[in-house]
């Protein structure tokens, strides 16, 4: 009598999913094996000649999707026919106040594999699928959340049988290169600085650098994103002093506040100071992950991010994008009448003040002129463009 072995693990290996590449549930019971373990199929039965034709009467495993080498948005549908026409301030609708800038869910799904006990699904940033984090699900699909943008995956499942184990080809899918927003409960207008390709060949390192709306509304499924999902260290807190900190996320969070100023404040002596504080925060290596913010996430936060994508060699449209993706959120209007347009040439009329400190030149070089005039150091500017920088995939 032949022990079904692969039932028994089956049954024991049902529960909720959480990996490297951050899988969520859809309602199939799922379950992460070694995240960063490379793993070898090989069928340990002994099959008779019945089971062995059986095998090769198997279709083999087809994606459904993503299609194989498919570009997929990780953004709603409205917001990604913005990313792909975008020009900076033509968004010219005023904030509704619901929330439009949470990331969208892909969901691999696969065919040809009726009567399969189980499927382990790896999941890779390459083709040899090195370091692929591992998933166990008992029905043909596996939903991923906080992937990167501008980013190609490669999948392949491992589905398995009473008789054998099937495997299947290598497939493949990009995410459309996009502003990276993340789902924090309880918090508006998060997002990923990274991605953002720079013009000497670099590019934001991603899930370093967080901006968003405050913690006033945050929950504890929200703490725990930030910091056992996200790995958040520091809280850097723009908005006024009094009465701030510590931080909601814990004790074990560096919390650091200051009066952040917004567009042109960063050229009065009165914030000042507090502009080199902020900025200083991105120049200790021993920071990061850092999560910036103000109240709505948009104005004060707007201009540190200018400043940072600035001094790394961001393009004037991402700089402009990134930003513009606050309108998309519950909180980005406020009490706001203003057309999200004329927001944006308040940005631009603070770019073009920047760009004064070294006219003809490039604006990262301009941002370097104008931060070493306010008082940091090349030193610490250089440690800022290193922490946030790596060589372009």
């Amino acid at each position: 009598m032949k022990i079904t072995v692969k039932a028994v693990l089956f049954l024991l290996l049902l529960s909720v999913c959480a990996g490297a590449f951050g899988a969520c549930g859809d309602g199939a019971e799922t379950t992460a094996a070694d995240d960063k373990t490379d793993v070898t199929v090989t069928e340990t039965e002994t099959q008779t000649e019945t089971e062995t034709e059986a095998v090769k009467e198997r279709k083999p495993v087809a994606a459904v999707y993503p299609e194989n080498g498919a570009e997929i948005s990780l953004l709603t549908e409205e917001m990604t026919k913005w990313v792909k026409k975008y020009k900076p301030s033509k968004l010219d609708k005023i904030c509704d106040f619901t929330e439009k800038c949470e990331p969208v869910p892909v969901v691999l799904s696969w065919d040809n594999t009726d009567g399969a006990l189980y499927h382990n699904v790896f999941v890779a940033d390459n083709a040899e699928m090195k370091d692929a984090a591992v998933y166990l699900c008992n029905v043909p699909s596996l939903t991923l959340c906080d992937l990167y943008t501008g980013y190609e995956y490669y999948w392949q499942v491992v589905s398995e049988y009473e008789d054998t184990t099937v495997k299947s080809a290598v497939f493949s899918f990009k995410t459309l290169a996009s502003p990276r927003t993340v789902a924090i409960d309880g918090v508006s207008n998060a997002r990923d600085i990274g991605g953002y390709k720079t013009g000497d060949g670099k590019q934001i390192k991603r899930g370093i650098v967080y901006r968003g709306a405050d913690f006033e509304r945050i929950t504890e499924a929200g703490k725990n994103k930030l910091v056992k999902e996200l790995g958040i260290k520091t809280e850097l807190d723009l908005r006024e002093r009094t009465n701030r900190g510590p931080s909601p996320l814990g004790d074990d969070i560096n919390y650091v506040a200051v009066s952040g100023p917004w567009y042109d404040k960063a050229f009065i002596n009165g914030y000042q100071n507090d502009l080199l504080n902020e900025l200083r925060v991105f120049a200790d290596a021993d920071n990061y992950p850092i999560y910036f913010h103000c109240s709505l996430g948009r104005d004060r936060t707007g201009t540190l991010a200018f400043l940072l994508e600035a001094l790394c060699g961001v393009s004037k449209d991402d700089i402009y994008m990134d930003y513009e993706v606050s309108f998309f959120s519950d909180m980005s209007g406020y009490d706001d009448s203003t057309a999200p347009s004329a927001m944006v040439n308040v940005l631009d009329t603070f770019r073009q003040t920047v760009q004064n400190y070294a006219k003809g030149r490039s604006l990262s070089e301009a941002a370097r002129a104008f931060l070493l005039e306010l008082g940091m150091t090349e030193a610490e500017l250089d440690a800022i463009r290193a922490n946030l920088l790596e060589d372009a995939r």
